[in-house]
């Protein structure tokens, strides 16, 4: 009995089958919007728009769900999202129109904000205490295999027998995992932290703070501007249809980036890794302009993406919890949704770019995203040395 209370529990890989679906659904849109945009008759700047809609839904209602089902019981708060986003993806798969395919990613999006942090918490519960970063990067390769599998095989998918099955590859994905979970059961709570909404948003008053958030979002506004679009781009430079291997490549880069800033992180710190994948990334966006007219230059430069833009999110997360650590829960959850905010605005900004210009002039304009989010990332960790770590109003202490 000793012996098994010091294993991870088996439900946490039925979660981490969740944020799998979580992940398949996201990435996806990249290799089926030319797809979308011809079946649904709009353009492929407008079809873009599925990619906003459900980004600004996940980063909207990430703190607004959170402090809305703040006194819900966990365990149902994470099988009813599940559900409703299986739900969501149903909508998405047998939608008549656009505009119903649109709410359908709304309402998705949402159920994604509410998901992942409760996986997260109920994942470290079915974890002894010195397992729980074991469970916790459990139940995130999800996300990080969504990149390398979910991604290519659902654009594989699309391609041949149409993008409404995409989503059906998702509602599998999704259903079975809230299945599973159901007939397990999952913990029910011990004791929840129950935070406002005012609260949950403290750390947006502190200036020095907001500055430290601020690279996430220009950062992936800058590498969501081409990899949203990144169908439209292959499209357009070279006349292809299916991108899956394309996507492949792109994930196995991330998977290998993804461990180097882990590595990185712990033997560098924080700063160096950040400002070097910045400036990696903006050269990659740029040669990607040039390099996607050749099959092996789109996907050379494709997988050296992949492999430095983890280099940035890992250590910024390692960054704010120094920064506050008394609000690290807080700080990290507001970082997740400017991400998401980022690949929103991604999805509006190259929806407009191309109605005036083709998709060669996104990699660019990223990459001159990137560089304002160095230089943001360069003033705050400036202003870091000058001035005492921050201190936040105390009543707040961790998010549910």
């Amino acid at each position: 009995m000793a012996l098994q209370s010091q294993k991870i529990d088996i439900r946490v890989l039925w979660l981490a089958l969740g944020t799998f679906a979580l992940g398949t659904d996201s990435f996806v849109m990249a290799g089926v919007l030319p797809s979308i945009a011809h079946d649904m008759g709009v353009t492929e700047s407008v079809a873009g728009q599925l990619v906003t809609v459900f980004a600004l839904a996940y980063a909207a209602g990430a703190p607004v769900l959170a402090a809305i089902t703040a006194r819900w019981p966990r365990h149902r708060v994470l099988l009813s999202s599940l559900g409703v986003f299986c739900l969501a993806n149903i909508g998405s798969a047998i939608a008549p129109n656009f505009r119903l395919l649109l709410l359908s990613r709304v309402l998705a999006g949402c159920c994604a904000a509410l998901y992942s942090p409760m996986a997260y918490a109920l994942g470290t519960s079915l974890a002894p205490s010195e397992k729980r970063g074991k469970a916790l990067a459990l139940v995130a390769s999800g996300l990080m295999l969504a990149t390398v599998f979910g991604s290519p095989a659902g654009t594989w998918v699309g391609e041949h027998f149409g993008w409404r099955f995409s989503f059906s590859l998702v509602v599998f994905l999704a259903g079975l995992a809230c299945f599973v979970l159901l007939v397990v059961g999952v913990p029910g709570d011990k004791e929840n932290a129950t935070l406002s909404l005012k609260e949950r948003l403290v750390p947006m008053r502190e200036p020095r703070m907001l500055l430290a958030l601020s690279p996430t979002l220009f950062g992936y506004l800058g590498i969501y501007l081409l990899y949203t679009y990144l169908g439209i781009s292959l499209q357009q430079s070279m006349h292809l249809t299916d991108i899956s291997g394309y996507l492949l490549v792109f994930g196995i880069g991330n998977l290998i980036g993804n461990w180097l800033a882990g590595f990185m992180t712990d033997r560098l710190g924080s700063a160096r890794p950040m400002i070097m994948g910045q400036i990696l990334v903006m050269l990659c966006l740029v040669l990607f302009s040039f390099a996607s007219f050749f099959p092996i230059g789109a996907l050379l430069t494709l997988l050296c993406l992949g492999i430095v833009m983890p280099s940035f999110f890992a250590p910024q997360q390692h960054r704010l919890l120094h920064l506050a650590p008394q609000h690290a829960n807080v700080l990290l959850a507001l970082n997740n949704s400017m991400l998401y905010l980022g690949i929103g605005s991604a999805g509006a900004i190259g929806g407009l770019l191309l109605h005036y210009a083709p998709a060669l002039v996104l990699g660019p304009i990223g990459a001159l995203s990137v560089l304002l989010a160095l230089l943001l990332l360069l003033l705050s960790l400036w202003r870091s040395k000058r001035v005492q770590p921050v201190e936040i109003e105390q009543d707040v202490e961790k998010v549910a």
